[in-house]
């Protein structure tokens, strides 16, 4: 046998890496069993090549969630060794800046979502504007998405006795579930919850949105978190 036991770095990069090498002149070498799992924190696209005198030949490619494996058997094929129901609470690290209007990712608050599945969310995300003239504008985004319903209740005003908040629900990606014209300058807190079933894997996240372009227009404080997870029932 050649390569038995043969264990390799992470590969962290998208390129492609050697697992089993070629064999020698006049050998035949049969591949009994080959693994590969997805260490990352996301979905990431693997590819198996066959390399036959330079030209490569795509044998099976598959899209591997966080913790899932693709495995090889002779006599059997290829298949996936899944991470069982979906059950992940994310957290922002550190804060998180958008001046811009432009909807973007809020870092740490992203996870890989299979194919044709159900997923309920619940975000809560302690945020700060630059002044009380900027409004916080959150929704979610992710691949292919149908029957999406993301709602939300937000702190415009903070106080004891006469806080103000803003509510609302949309039904579709990159879209304010409050488009807010107002916002605060002391931390406060929106709560972002839905659910969502997609038609192709990929990555959910959810986003944030500045109403102006202005420096520091919206931070999310680090410390913010979101569950996802795939509904019992």
């Amino acid at each position: 046998p050649s390569g038995a036991g043969k264990q390799n770095t992470a590969i962290t990069t998208a390129t492609t890496t050697d697992i089993l090498a070629a064999p020698g002149a006049s050998t035949v070498r049969n591949m009994k069993t080959l693994k590969v799992r997805n260490k990352g924190s996301v979905a990431n696209d693997v590819t198996i090549v066959f390399d036959q005198n330079s030209t490569d030949f795509e044998l099976h490619k598959v899209t591997l969630l966080a913790g899932e494996c693709l495995q090889y058997i002779e006599g059997i094929g290829f298949f996936v060794l899944t991470s069982g129901r979906l059950d992940r609470w994310l957290r922002v690290a550190a804060d998180v800046i958008n001046a811009t209007t432009s909807f973007a990712d809020v870092t740490g608050l992203t996870c890989g979502v299979e194919s044709g599945k159900t997923y309920n969310f619940e975000a809560h995300l302690t945020h700060i504007n630059n002044a009380t003239t900027t409004g916080s504008r959150f929704g979610i985004n992710g691949p292919t998405l149908s029957a999406i319903r993301v709602s939300t209740i937000d702190t415009v005003t903070a106080s004891v006795t006469a806080s103000v908040h803003s509510a609302g629900s949309v039904t579709a990606v990159d879209t304010a579930a409050t488009a807010q014209t107002t916002g605060s300058a002391a931390d406060t807190l929106a709560i972002l919850s839905g659910s969502f079933t997609t038609g192709a894997a990929g990555t959910f996240a959810i986003r944030c949105q500045s109403e102006v372009a202005v420096a520091a227009g919206l931070t999310v404080r680090a410390g913010s978190w979101c569950h996802v997870w795939e509904p019992t029932g």
